[in-house]
């Protein structure tokens, strides 16, 4: 059987200016650099983004999600998430390019991926009722992806995690074809192996923008560069790796 690979990216956090920097870093820059290196890999399908697109929520920021798709040169469909810091208003109108698609479900070659909304009227998660029930049309081995984390990670994020997470794991864990839960918000590429609340393994998304220390109670970045997940479906099995570009910012606590 053929495989299925692609990406997730998560987290840009873009500014209207392109040149505006977020703890050391030019977060367009980064976009740019990741959007483009996925599209190297000649292996890709498609990408998906899950969330927190904009910091400083203005429209601006969401065209130049747009702009950097296009002077990247990336060829491959890519579907987003909307995370907290977005306005869904605004990637459903302004997210408009050939390559950007809004679907939420994806079926390939025997996978499926489920994209939950999982944004609330705060900072943490919610995943509603209609949208957990959306889990129970689960019919081959599945991805379910979404922007926060269902699991708690031991640092600062933790205060804006999943609300509902024992809702969420039970509609996950009465399906066993469930491979996998995958979210962006942390801002680190850990792996959350089965426990006894998730029988799936949890997988977080380094950011493009900055990638947290998680020594520290607050937003601090770690002089690491930008990163992304890439994924492999084959043989009903699903395989992950983090890939991480160099640092070319300065060091801001």
């Amino acid at each position: 059987m053929s495989s299925v690979v692609f990406a997730q990216f998560s987290d840009s956090h873009l500014y209207g200016d392109k040149s505006a920097m977020h703890f050391g870093q030019n977060v367009y820059q980064n976009l740019l650099r990741v959007l483009a290196q996925i599209g190297e890999d000649g292996d890709m399908q498609f990408a998906i983004f899950s969330g927190d697109l904009s910091q400083d929520h203005s429209k601006q920021s969401y065209r130049n999600f747009v702009q950097a798709v296009e002077e990247s040169k990336i060829n491959i469909p890519i579907y987003w998430l909307a995370g907290n810091h977005d306005s869904l208003r605004y990637m459903e109108n302004l997210l408009t390019h050939r390559l950007i698609c809004h679907d939420k479900d994806i079926e390939i070659q025997g996978l499926q991926l489920i994209l939950l909304n999982s944004k609330s009227d705060t900072p943490a998660g919610f995943v509603r009722p209609t949208e957990l029930e959306r889990l129970a049309h689960v019919s081959k081995p599945t991805l379910v992806m979404m922007h926060h984390h269902a699991i708690p990670v031991n640092y600062f994020i933790d205060r804006h995690g999943l609300l509902n997470r024992e809702e969420f794991w039970h509609a996950v864990n009465i399906q066993d074809k469930v491979i996998g839960v995958a979210c962006g918000h942390i801002h680190r590429g850990i792996t959350i192996a089965p426990g006894v609340q998730n029988k799936a393994p949890l997988y977080g998304c380094p950011a493009t923008s900055i990638q947290f220390d998680p020594e520290f109670d607050g937003v601090k970045a770690l002089p690491e560069g930008p990163a992304y997940r890439k994924f492999c479906f084959q043989n009903t099995q699903l395989t992950t790796e983090i890939k991480r570009l160099s640092f070319d910012g300065d060091r801001v606590s």
